[in-house]
């Protein structure tokens, strides 16, 4: 037997989350961080991880020795991290949120926002109050790393992916379309996940924004960071104009002798 049903962007998809991303190495992600903060000269403690999903990343943070708060605007992605700290008693603290709403009424030392989060903030004013949010939870020395899908992603269609395998717990297909006027990436995700004797076919539709590196700089700069430098994922190397993802790093100070 088959369900079916049409679900919000992350909603159906929660519980299912974890296998769509087990093949991602976040730990390798995250000692990418640690050398972005080693190469401005920072550290952090308390770190707040932005969009955090089912907190895959907040975890094993947590487990490395870091104070994380995690927050995204999916309470259905909360609630499957909250049953993770529950289990590994990590004291991870799970909100839900909107990136470009935030209200912590506390600060941090360093804001990550990894996996293109951020593009899915489709209107530029809202991306830009995200900034400024971020900004303002940041402590003075404090850091704000995230990464971002290029135009060239998008234009290359590498959003299209397709898992067909009849074994698999969870099967999808996944298209794309790119519109360049609008600078909006649409995806139509289809899933099929078994249940016991039953499989359940689900869609999701999630739209993507493609900012320019010099849009990003503008809003960086204009919510108050006095420092904007971007790489190429997972390098310490400029972008370049084949990089279909790039890292960005804020700085609320200056850094001393800066690179």
């Amino acid at each position: 037997m088959t369900n079916s049903s049409v679900s919000e962007p992350f909603e159906a998809v929660a519980p299912y989350y974890d296998l769509l991303m087990r093949s991602i190495p976040y730990l390798w992600w995250m000692h990418y961080v640690e050398t972005l903060l080693d190469y401005f000269d920072r550290t952090a403690h308390k770190v707040l991880d932005l969009c955090c999903g089912t907190g895959n990343l907040s975890e094993l943070l947590a487990a490395s020795g870091y104070e994380v708060v995690g927050v995204d605007r999916s309470a259905a992605m909360i609630e499957q991290a909250r049953r993770k700290t529950e289990a590994s008693q990590s004291g991870v603290r799970y909100y839900v949120q909107d990136a470009a709403e935030l209200e912590l009424n506390e600060t941090f030392d360093l804001i990550v926002s990894l996996f293109d989060s951020l593009n899915n903030i489709t209107e530029p004013s809202r991306f830009a109050e995200a900034m400024r949010r971020a900004y303002c939870h940041l402590n003075p020395e404090g850091v704000f790393i995230f990464d971002l899908n290029t135009e060239y992603a998008f234009i290359r269609k590498l959003f299209d992916q397709t898992q067909l395998d009849a074994r698999a717990p969870l099967r999808y297909r996944w298209r794309s379309q790119y519109d360049k006027a609008t600078r909006l990436c649409t995806v139509q995700m289809e899933f099929w996940a078994h249940e016991g004797n039953l499989e359940r076919y689900f869609t999701e539709t999630h739209i993507q924004r493609a900012y320019s590196e010099q849009e990003v700089r503008a809003m960086l700069h204009a919510a108050g960071f006095a420092e904007v430098h971007a790489f190429d994922a997972y390098t310490l190397h400029p972008p370049e104009r084949r990089s279909d993802r790039v890292f960005y790093v804020a700085l609320r100070l200056r850094a001393a002798g800066a690179r």
